[in-house]
């Protein structure tokens, strides 16, 4: 028997949280939490409150909380610990035009929601079309799934259509003769892929030259990408369910192993609990500070040329 829109698989809340299995278990044996439920054909499942409530919890662990301060905790102590420490939701824009983009996801429509999308984008930058269409619909998307109003399936569909728009809107893009080079990539382990693509598009509109090469490459190999390719900048995207416990390793290693005139810009969900940024490291805490620094290496870079290589016009002498 299949799951249910109100129970999903440990492999789904393991995806949706980023918390392991063993993990759980210990927290199971120590909190008694969180409980595991059965479907009627005997598998093992969580319901969607119980992945809520991890949710809930991962953001505090984010923040530098311990287990033993929240997992087990009831919904009105963790949300008294998120304001304490300035976790409170974002406030997010959900007006007639992000409903009908969620009708159309429940109608699993894609030319209908791909005209939508494309009637929206009219006239306007894609990088507008990202911060105030896009991201509003993803978070939106989230709550109608933690509310029960839509499956995962839902917001499987939702997310692979935008990312072939994006995909189809960056290719129309054509850099600008000398404008920085971005390397654009995921973090080993990493699978959320959107981010990484808001990210690119925006800087592509700006006229950076991306280069994206996907998810699941060694760090080692990322670093001989970058050189390969001439990159001036090296950019990741860590979404929520990255392990908060990984990201500064991830990027201290990165940052050794490549040369130092390759800058690293780091963005995404996975970043908010990150109190510490490593030397060397560029984190970004919204699309608009990327494309400030975007604006202002393009700048240093045309002060180079302008100014050129030193020339002795001197008498040499005999």
């Amino acid at each position: 028997m299949p799951y249910t829109a109100a129970l999903i698989s440990p492999s789904d809340m393991e995806r949706q949280t980023g918390l392991g299995k063993d993990q759980l278990r210990k927290w199971r044996q120590r909190f008694g939490f969180p409980l595991l439920e059965s479907t009627l054909s005997g598998k093992t499942a969580y319901s969607l409150k119980t992945v809520h409530q991890l949710l809930s919890i991962k953001r505090l662990l984010d923040a530098g909380f311990r287990p033993g301060q929240v997992v087990g905790t009831s919904d009105q102590e963790r949300e008294k610990l998120k304001l304490a420490v300035g976790l409170s939701a974002p406030v997010v824009r959900h007006d007639r035009v992000t409903q009908s983009l969620i009708t159309q996801v429940t109608q699993i429509d894609p030319r209908g929601f791909r005209a939508l999308l494309t009637k929206l984008r009219a006239k306007r930058t894609l990088g507008d079309f990202v911060r105030n269409t896009i991201v509003p619909l993803m978070i939106s998307l989230g709550d109608a799934w933690m509310r029960k109003e839509i499956d995962i399936h839902h917001e499987h569909f939702c997310t692979a259509v935008i990312e072939r728009y994006l995909h189809t809107e960056i290719i129309k893009f054509k850099s600008i003769n000398g404008s920085p080079r971005l390397l654009l990539t995921l973090p080993p382990g990493e699978h959320h892929f959107l981010g990484l693509l808001m990210f690119e598009a925006v800087l592509a509109e700006q006229g950076a030259e991306t280069i994206n090469i996907g998810a699941d490459i060694p760090l080692n190999c990322i670093k001989l990408a970058a050189i390969a390719s001439k990159a001036d900048v090296l950019a990741m995207s860590f979404s929520f369910h990255y392990p908060t416990r990984q990201v500064i390793p991830t990027l201290r290693h990165l940052r050794r192993l490549l040369p130092a005139h390759i800058q690293i810009w780091a963005g995404g969900a996975g970043l908010s609990g990150v109190r510490k940024h490593p030397e060397g490291v560029h984190i970004f805490s919204d699309l608009e500070q990327a494309v400030a620094a975007l604006h202002d290496l393009s700048l240093t870079r045309e002060t180079l040329i302008f100014k050129g290589p030193k020339i002795n016009t001197g008498t040499p002498s005999e």
